[in-house]
C-alpha cells in the first residue's frame, strides 16, 4: 500500500483534495460550519494554504488520462491560513482523524503524503486482521483465495490515498472475513477473541461512512440466514462476552445514526449524471441498471479520477474468478447458506439501484463502484468459505484457490504498472517509460517503485500460496458439514 501511495501524484483519487482538506481541519479542531443553507452539503474551513493548493494541482490532468501529471504546476509552499470549502465536511470524522496527523509532521507537500502513508497504514491492519484471522481460527484455507480476490486494484488505490472508501472496503473485508470463519467453522462456539475481532470490526465499519450503518446491518442479516435464528438465540443465551459485542455494535451504530442524522452526512453535492425531471420511473430505472456493468469495473478497477480502465480481458477474468467462488459456494452449501450468498450478489446489485433510483431528480446519478464494495468484497469471501467445505472434492478448491492467487498477483502488479504508467507518460505512452527521465515520477522513482512492488508483491502472492498448499497441516473442512 505504500508503494500505491507513492504511485500516483497528490489528488489523483477520487475526491481526494477535499479528503485532505476535512483531515487536516478535524485534527485541528475544525468541525467546520455550513456555507450556507442553499448548498448544504458544502462546509466553511481554515487552512493553509499550501494544503488548500490540492484544489488546483490536478486541473491539467483530471479526467483526461491521456495527459501525463507532469503538466501540474509546483506545489505551493505557503503556510498562510486561508478560508476554504470541502464537500466533505458532513462526513464522519473517524477516518480524518486516523489520516489527519500527517498534517503535523508537515503541512507541506510532504505532509499530504504522510496522510497517504497514514491511511495505507490503518488499511494495511485491516487487510493484516483478515489473513489473521484466518490462519488462527479457519479449517478452511480457501478463504485466503477470496480474500485476495476482494483485494481488487481499486482497494489498493482507494486504501492508499487519502479517501474514506478505501478503509471502509477493507474494513468491510475484514468483519467478512471474520463472520464466514464464525459461520463456517465455529458456529456453536466461536474463541472470544473472535467475537472481540466481529465486534471491533463492525464497530469501526459504522462509522466510517454515511452508508456504513446500512451495510453492516445488511451483512449481519445474511449471516443470521446462514447460522439460523435458533443458533443465535443459543448463542445470546449462553455467552456473555456475544452480549457484549452486540452491545458494542449498537452503541457504535448509534453513535454513527446520531453523527449522520444531526450533521447532514447524507447530504450530496448534485454533481452527478442529469436526469431530466419529466422522465418517467421506468425509464430511470432502465437508465441505472445500464450502469451496473459500469459499476462492476469500476470495483475491480477504473483507477485515478475514473479516467484508467484496466484491459476489458482483465475485468472478464475478475470475473471468472469470482464466478467460480461464487458457484462453488452455491453447489456446496447448506440451503440458507445458499440463499445468504444470493441475496448478497442481489442486493450488491439491488441497494445501488434503488438508492440511485430514489435520490436521481434531487443529486443525479453519482453512484459509483466503490461505494457498494463493503457488499461486493462478500460475495469471493462468503464463497470461498462455503465453498472449501464441501466433501466432494479434498484437492479441488485448493488447487484453484492456488491458481486464483497466482492469477491476482499478476494481475494486481499489471493494475500498479498500468496505473503508474499512465502519470508518467500517459495511457499511451512509452510502455518502459521507467527507463526514461521525460515525464511525471513518483517521489521514489518510476523504476525503483515498481521494482519494490513487484518484490513485495511476488513475496506476499508466494506467502500465500505457500499457506494453501501445504499439505502437512491438513484442512478439517469436512467435520462440520
Amino acid at each position: 500500500m505504500g508503494c500505491w501511495a507513492f504511485a500516483s501524484p497528490l489528488v489523483a483519487a477520487p475526491d481526494e483534495q477535499a479528503h485532505m482538506i476535512r483531515a487536516y481541519a478535524i485534527d485541528h479542531g475544525q468541525l467546520g460550519h455550513d456555507a450556507g443553507v442553499f448548498n448544504l452539503s458544502l462546509v466553511d474551513v481554515t487552512v493553509p494554504a499550501s494544503i488548500n493548493f490540492s484544489k488546483a494541482y490536478p486541473r491539467c490532468f483530471q479526467f483526461k488520462g491521456l495527459i501525463s501529471a507532469r503538466c501540474a504546476p509546483a506545489w505551493s509552499t505557503s503556510t498562510t491560513m486561508v478560508d476554504t470549502t470541502t464537500y466533505v465536511g458532513h462526513y464522519p470524522p473517524l477516518y480524518y482523524m486516523l489520516v489527519g496527523v500527517g498534517s503535523y509532521v508537515s503541512v507541506q507537500k510532504s505532509g499530504l503524503y504522510w496522510m497517504r502513508l497514514a491511511s495505507s497504514l490503518v488499511c494495511a491492519l485491516m487487510v493484516a486482521m483478515s489473513a489473521y484471522v484466518i490462519a488462527r481460527w479457519s479449517r478452511r484455507r480457501v478463504v485466503a483465495a477470496g480474500v485476495a480476490l476482494s483485494l481488487t486494484p481499486m482497494v489498493w488505490f482507494l486504501a492508499a490515498s487519502v479517501n474514506p472508501s478505501g478503509f471502509e472496503i477493507v474494513t468491510a473485508i475484514c468483519l467478512w472475513t471474520a463472520l464466514s470463519v464464525f459461520v463456517v467453522d465455529h458456529p456453536d462456539n466461536p474463541p472470544r477473541a473472535l467475537v472481540a475481532i466481529i465486534a471491533a470490526s463492525a464497530s469501526v465499519l459504522v462509522l466510517v461512512r454515511g452508508l456504513s450503518p446500512l451495510f453492516v446491518a445488511i451483512i449481519g442479516v445474511v449471516v443470521g440466514v446462514v447460522i439460523g435464528p435458533s443458533a443465535l438465540m443459543r448463542l445470546w443465551r449462553q455467552r456473555r462476552d456475544v452480549k457484549i459485542a452486540v452491545a458494542a455494535v449498537v452503541a457504535a451504530a448509534g453513535a454513527a445514526a446520531a453523527w449522520i442524522f444531526t450533521q447532514g452526512t447524507l447530504n450530496i453535492a448534485p454533481d452527478g449524471v442529469k436526469v431530466d425531471s419529466g422522465t418517467g420511473e421506468l425509464t430511470i430505472i432502465n437508465l441505472v441498471v445500464h450502469r451496473i456493468p459500469l459499476w462492476l469495473h469500476e470495483s475491480v478497477g477504473i483507477l485515478g479520477w475514473l479516467d484508467t480502465p484496466m484491459p476489458h480481458w482483465f475485468y472478464d477474468l475478475w470475473y471468472v474468478m469470482v464466478a467460480v467462488l461464487f458457484v462453488g459456494g452455491l453447489v456446496a452449501a447448506a440451503w440458507r447458506s445458499k440463499a445468504a450468498l444470493v441475496a448478497v450478489a442481489v442486493l450488491c446489485v439491488l441497494v445501488p439501484v434503488v438508492l440511485v433510483t430514489k435520490q436521481v431528480h434531487q443529486i443525479g446519478i453519482v453512484w459509483q463502484g466503490r461505494d457498494s464494495m463493503p457488499l461486493t468484497v462478500g460475495v469471493p469471501i462468503l464463497g470461498a468459505a462455503l465453498w472449501a467445505r464441501s466433501r466432494s472434492a479434498r484437492s479441488g478448491p485448493r488447487l484453484t484457490a492456488a491458481a486464483m492467487v497466482v492469477l491476482v498477483t499478476l494481475l494486481t502488479f499489471g493494475g500498479f504498472y498500468l496505473n503508474l504508467r499512465r502519470y508518467a507518460v500517459g495511457r499511451a505512452g512509452s510502455r518502459l517509460f521507467f527507463l526514461h527521465s521525460g515525464g511525471w515520477s513518483p517521489p521514489t522513482g518510476s523504476l525503483a517503485t515498481l521494482l519494490v512492488y513487484g518484490v513485495v508483491t511476488v513475496v506476499l502472492g508466494a506467502l500465500t500460496l505457500a499457506y494453501l498448499l501445504n499439505t502437512r497441516a491438513k484442512d478439517d473442512a469436512f467435520t462440520l458439514t
